[in-house]
């Protein structure tokens, strides 16, 4: 039965062995101070599925330290046995297994509730209850059922290569660290990894192509776990070309047809476009589209495979709008009559329901013309001989804007002398 002790020897060599750097546990030989005097402790370790097993040999003393997997489900438990064949009178074995518990006899067991390194020591009595030989030894116990758990996720954190992929472990483990993280990326490469944290290029395809990546990690404890997560990777497509634009009805009731005119697209992918006026996008390898207003637009065509844009190409569209044209109109007004002729002016009332006029073109058929842009103008038209009545002239104002034109006439009659 186990039992909770203080024990000062054990206590005093623990305080040695750590100033000696004794509690490695990897030399194949270290040194111990017991009651042999510095003897030489000559280890040996022996690992199968079930767990591990060390011999030391240290003086006249063997012993045997057999460990179970401490991976869950199962539970690590160390088996000491003790030769004490080569010792005179020995009687009595007492064990101090570093955790302040202790147990008696030749073969004992013992768990770690706890991963540390830990000492162990061992007092041989002879029959009248006096140590005759002790001696200690280093072990490193993992604790109880070490259960890793494997996750990890998948970005793609470089629009302009995605086929290189960010991997990020978030696997844990309940006693101890993850050591070794081994990626199998399912492209027939695998890599091992100190960090939880790497990057992976996949080869290049003109096809979309789904790796299945599996990850492995091992605990300093020698526990494995794994997981597998599906990794989509985009083909990579050579398209070019953009897309062709022909504006219908430019002064009237205005429109625009779009014609894509992109090379080596694959199969199956789908013509979108998006007009950025607020509207909804259309599909179609083929679209026809009426702006609301008059604007320069940014139209986007984008190409999509399974739900994936592969390719995108714009282009600026001026549009003038539903009503683009000016409507031209205008008054004349009889300023004065004189004895040989008639001085009129004449006013444009013209408007224009989207932009701006920019041009006026007045003809008054008297031979004479205003092209200075002038919305208030005057002329003289020469009056007929006495008893030749009046004569009519068909004035002509032209408007333009928004690169359509307009046409008003209003006739002004001029009597004769």
């Amino acid at each position: 039965m186990k039992q909770q002790v203080r024990h000062i020897n054990y206590q005093v060599t623990v305080i040695i062995l750590i100033l000696m750097g004794f509690l490695s546990c990897n030399k194949d030989t270290i040194t111990t101070n017991n009651n042999n005097t510095d003897t030489k402790v000559v280890v040996k370790t022996t690992t199968n599925t079930s767990g591990d097993t060390t011999i030391y040999s240290i003086g006249s003393l063997l012993v045997t330290a057999t460990r179970t997997s401490p991976c869950y489900p199962s539970t690590e438990i160390f088996t000491f046995k003790a030769d004490i064949s080569g010792i005179t009178d020995a009687a009595t074995i007492n064990w101090y297994f570093g955790d302040g518990h202790i147990a008696t006899g030749a073969s004992v067991q013992h768990g770690y509730d706890n991963a540390a390194p830990f000492v162990v020591q061992i007092d041989v009595k002879n029959s009248k209850g006096v140590i005759i030989n002790s001696a200690t030894f280093p072990l490193k116990a993992w604790g109880q059922q070490l259960k890793p758990i494997a996750i990890f996720s998948a970005k793609n954190d470089f629009p302009n290569n995605l086929n290189y992929v960010t991997f990020n472990s978030a696997s844990s483990v309940n006693h101890g660290s993850i050591v070794s993280f081994h990626w199998d990326w399912g492209d027939a490469t695998v890599s091992n990894t100190a960090d939880a944290l790497t990057r992976h290029g996949f080869p290049q395809s003109t096809k979309d192509v789904t790796y299945t990546v599996k990850l492995t990690i091992t605990t300093d404890a020698g526990c494995t776990a794994d997981t597998s997560l599906t990794v989509w990777v985009p083909g990579a497509y050579a398209i070019t070309g953009d897309f062709g634009v022909n504006q219908l009805n430019a002064c009237y009731n205005e429109s625009f047809s779009f014609t894509a005119q992109a090379t080596s697209v694959p199969g199956g992918s789908v013509y979108w476009w998006h007009w950025s006026d607020g509207t909804h996008d259309d599909s179609g390898y083929n679209a026809q589209h009426t702006f609301a207003y008059m604007n320069d637009y940014d139209v986007i065509m984008y190409i999509k495979l399974n739900g994936r844009t592969i390719y995108t190409t714009h282009k600026t569209i001026n549009a003038k709008g539903p009503n683009p044209k000016p409507k031209a109109s205008f008054y004349f007004t009889w300023v004065n009559e004189y004895a040989t002729d008639v001085l009129v002016s004449f006013n444009s009332q013209s408007t224009v329901d989207h932009g701006a006029i920019d041009g006026l073109y007045w003809d008054f058929t008297n031979g004479k013309a205003d092209t200075n842009f002038d919305s208030f103008t005057e002329t003289r038209y020469t009056r007929g001989n006495p008893g030749t009545g009046t004569t009519d002239y068909k004035v002509r104002l032209i408007v333009t804007g928004n690169g359509c034109a307009d046409t008003a006439y209003k006739t002004v009659t001029i009597p004769s002398q």
